[in-house]
Parts: structure tokens; C-alpha cells; sequence
């Protein structure tokens, strides 16, 4: 009996969650606002439409919000515009989880309220004045910066569609209707996905008024003492712009999760909200609070220790960083004189300017010439890449040479034969061969060690040839003298 019983309660009360899908409009106001088409023309010449996407609310950040949790004023049907007015630091009707107590802005508000961005409008906020706020008011509101976007970001949907691709099957055989998807789909299943904002998107909130430097020219800042007004500075005007040359906006630019946001760096406790000047003595960024700023959790923890002031006092928004043809008078900023990568500069331009003008003389002078060999580096060049003697060495081995040349004694001279021999009685014949070593030496005449030698050698030759010649011709003419001798002393006898 009580088996039967057990199954009865669990068919009813399927048959409920079937039949009875979560409702999120208990004020009735989709009534009306659920129609498409309702748009009109404002008083101010602007096309405003009240028709309100309900599977879009359903599946927003308040889709668990009743209307009236901020919408106080509207009371009576129809209502009147004025009495839409929404004031984000009011309590909801929703209870937060953790703690059992109504939901609230309130502790977000009172952390704008102490930062930089305090004078913006967080009351009476409605869809006519929108307009008005970003035409007369330079602190952003809180419509500004959130919007009511979906629980599930558009960028986080394709992810969220592939790991959760069951959710419509098994939750959704209890669990129907686009309010209960739209609300427990988002705010539980979300939360596995990731983080709502990844830091270019919350960079991005930042430089949507921070990076329009026209806009930033126009803001009015405060002295906290004397509570005068005076205009920012370039400094200020080009935050955007010089943080996007640091490493931590680069590393944000590539998606890199090593980078620190803006807020990562400005308010990285409590509610991100409470966003001081750096000249305020509460500030993260303020010099004294920088060690403890840099050094969280995964990020600079060295920079607690002593010794590291110099790291950082790194000034992540120099002006030294921008270009310097965004800037308005940039040589008469106090901050970039005293920028050491702005004098640091110098010395690159000084050698950009050198490299030109060497450039120049090459070009007119010598562009032409066959070898041209740096004076720097183009020695040692040879010397390893090429395998030839240095310059230095191939001079010392020419005047080496020169030197021993010099040195070596010269061979005595011996006279060069004449193409006439000596006049002997004997009819001897000229030594062809001596004559044409004599001519071939003279006209080969090469300053080369090899030809020189083979000349010398010839020339040698030659003179042994003549000294043969020589001693075979006064050879002939002993002989004949012996010849004669009988024939005279026979005349002389018979005398």
C-alpha cells in the first residue's frame, strides 16, 4: 500500500513540474510589454520601443527579478514614464543563497561612491535619459558599464552549448519552460563554464571612454584638498593608449591569461568597484600600496620584498610610451622630460641618424666599387666565414717578404753574354742556343718568384754555355800554336 501510495506522489508531482513551468512575471507587466511593434518617437525626436523579449528577460541577469523589484513607482495601469525610474542600489525581493538575506546592490554602490567614478548616476535611471547621461555627465553610470546581457555571454555560448548539450534532456524532463532554462540553465550550469567576463572584456568597458581622447580632453578632475578643478593631463588623456604598449596589454590584446587587466591593478579587492586616484593614500596603485597590488596571488610576489622599489615604481602609463604625434605639445610635458625611456631614445635616433648619412656618402661615393669591406666586423668576416687572411696579416706577410727580399745577399754579377762572342782566330760559330736564352731573357721579364727563378736559371745556363765556348775556343788556338812551333825553329835552323 504505501509502495502505491510513494508512486502516486512521485506521478503528480512530475505531472506538475510538467504542467506548471517557473513563471518569472508575477507582476503581469509581459502583459502588455511582451507585444511587438510598440515603438514610438520620444519628445526628444527618438525612436524608443517598450516591447520587452520575454525568453530574452527570462534568460538575463534579473530574469529572477520582478519588474517592480526596480521599477518601485509604477503602480497603476497605464503608467506614466516617470514612474520607471530604477534605483540599482535598492534591496530585491530575491534572497541571496548563501546567506538567506534580500539580494542588494547597495555594498557595489557604496564602493562606486568612494572611488573616482563616484558622481555617477546610479538613480533614477530610465530609457529616456540615457541620452542625457552620456551628453552631460563624464562619470559612467552604472547602465554604462552593465547592461542586462544574458547569463550565458555570447561568447561563452558555442563552449557552453558543447559541454551542456544534455541539459534540455535529462533536466528538461522535470524541468520545462524557457524561464526555468533561461534562469537555472544560466545562473548554475554557467558558473561550470567560466568566468562572465574574460579580461578584454573587462578591458573593454574601460577604454570604451578611456581610449575616446577627445572625450577624456573635456573631463574636469578635483583636488580632494582644495577641491579645485583643473584639466587632466596627457598622462591621464593616454592611459589607454600607453597601457596597450605595456606587456600586460599585449598579453590581454593575444588573450593571454597572464596579463593583468585594469581592474586586476586598480581595484582587485571587494566589488571591483572602489577605483581610487593613484594620488590617494587608500589607492591600489598608489606607490606605497604598489608591492602589496603587484604582488597578489599569481602575480609579481617578489615585488614584497625589499629591494624591489625600483620594479615597481615602473610607471605603466608613461606618456613616453605613446606616440608622440598623438600628443598635444609633447616637449612641454613635465612627465616626458623626465622619462628615462624618452632620453634613453636619443642615442637610437643619434645612431639611426649616423647609419643615414653613411648610407649617403656609400651611395654617392662608393656603390660602384667592386669590394667594400666594413670597418666593423667585415675583417673577421673574411677571417672565419670566408677562411682568407685578415687584412692585418695579408700587409705583415707583404712586408715580410719585402724584408727578406731585402735582406737575402744578392749573387755577384756576371756579365751577360753578348750576342757577339769574343774574337778568336778560330772561325767559331755563335752559340744559337746561348742567343736565344739571352733574347727569351730579356723579353720575359715577369715580377713573379717562379718566373724569376726559371730566368735565373737560363741565364746561368747560359753563362756556363760561354764559359765552355770560351775555354773549348782557347783550346783550339793552344793546339794551333803547337802546330806552328816546329815550322819556325826549322826556318830559324835553316837560318
Amino acid at each position: 500500500m504505501l509502495r502505491y501510495l510513494l508512486l502516486t506522489v512521485l506521478l503528480l508531482g512530475s505531472f506538475n513540474a510538467l504542467a506548471n513551468p517557473r513563471y518569472s512575471d508575477p507582476d503581469g507587466c509581459l502583459s502588455c510589454h511582451a507585444y511587438s511593434g510598440l515603438n514610438y518617437i520620444d519628445e526628444n525626436g527618438v525612436m524608443r520601443s517598450s516591447t520587452i523579449d520575454r525568453s530574452h528577460y527570462a534568460s538575463s541577469l534579473h530574469g529572477s527579478v520582478p519588474c517592480k523589484d526596480c521599477h518601485r513607482e509604477v503602480v497603476d495601469y497605464p503608467h506614466e514614464v516617470e514612474n520607471t525610474e530604477a534605483d540599482c542600489s535598492e534591496s530585491c525581493h530575491i534572497e541571496e543563497p548563501s546567506e538567506g538575506v534580500k539580494y542588494s546592490h547597495n555594498v557595489i554602490h557604496e564602493e562606486l561612491d568612494k572611488s573616482v567614478h563616484g558622481g555617477g548616476w546610479f538613480k533614477g535611471l530610465t530609457g529616456g535619459n540615457r541620452l542625457e547621461e552620456i551628453e552631460t555627465e563624464q562619470d559612467p553610470s552604472c547602465r554604462r558599464c552593465h547592461s542586462n546581457t544574458l547569463y550565458i555571454a555570447e561568447t561563452q555560448l558555442e563552449k557552453f552549448k558543447a559541454d551542456f548539450d544534455h541539459a534540455e534532456t535529462e533536466c528538461g524532463n522535470c524541468h520545462q519552460g524557457q524561464a526555468w532554462m533561461g534562469q537555472f540553465g544560466g545562473h548554475i550550469l554557467r558558473r561550470l563554464v567560466g568566468r562572465r567576463w574574460n579580461n578584454q572584456e573587462n578591458n573593454q568597458m574601460c577604454i570604451d571612454c578611456h581610449g575616446d581622447n577627445e572625450k577624456m580632453r573635456d573631463v574636469e578632475q578635483e583636488d580632494p584638498e582644495t577641491k579645485e578643478k583643473y584639466p587632466p593631463s596627457e598622462r591621464f588623456i593616454h592611459s589607454a593608449d600607453s597601457y596597450a604598449k605595456t606587456l600586460h596589454g599585449r598579453l590581454i590584446a593575444d588573450d593571454s591569461a597572464w596579463g593583468a587587466s585594469c581592474i586586476d591593478c586598480h581595484a582587485p579587492e571587494g566589488w571591483k568597484h572602489e577605483i581610487r586616484s593613484f594620488t590617494d593614500p587608500e589607492s591600489a596603485s598608489h606607490p606605497d600600496n604598489l608591492p602589496e597590488t603587484c604582488g597578489q596571488s599569481n602575480c609579481h610576489g617578489y615585488a614584497k620584498k625589499p629591494g624591489n622599489e625600483g620594479f615597481t615604481m615602473t610607471d605603466m602609463h608613461a606618456v613616453s610610451l605613446v606616440d608622440l604625434s598623438k600628443v598635444d605639445k609633447p616637449f612641454q610635458i613635465d612627465d616626458l622630460l623626465k622619462s628615462n625611456w624618452f632620453w634613453s631614445s636619443w642615442p637610437l635616433m643619434l645612431g639611426g641618424l649616423v647609419f643615414m648619412l653613411g648610407s649617403l656618402v656609400w651611395w654617392l661615393f662608393y656603390r660602384h666599387a667592386k669590394k667594400i669591406i666594413p670597418i666593423v666586423g667585415g675583417d673577421r668576416f673574411e677571417r672565419v666565414m670566408i677562411g682568407r687572411k685578415s687584412k692585418a696579416k695579408r700587409k705583415a706577410a707583404a712586408k715580410t717578404a719585402t724584408a727578406n727580399k731585402a735582406s737575402k745577399p744578392r749573387p755577384k754579377k756576371v756579365e751577360k753574354p753578348s750576342t757577339e762572342l769574343p774574337v778568336v782566330t778560330t772561325k767559331t760559330e755563335p752559340n744559337k742556343e746561348t742567343e736565344q736564352v739571352a733574347t727569351d731573357t730579356e723579353e720575359k721579364q715577369v715580377p713573379t718568384e717562379d718566373v724569376q727563378k726559371s730566368v735565373t736559371d737560363k741565364l746561368d745556363f747560359a753563362v756556363q754555355a760561354a764559359e765552355q765556348g770560351q775555354q773549348k775556343s782557347e783550346t783550339s788556338d793552344e793546339a794551333k800554336t803547337e802546330q806552328q812551333k816546329p815550322n819556325g825553329d826549322q826556318d830559324n835552323k835553316g837560318a
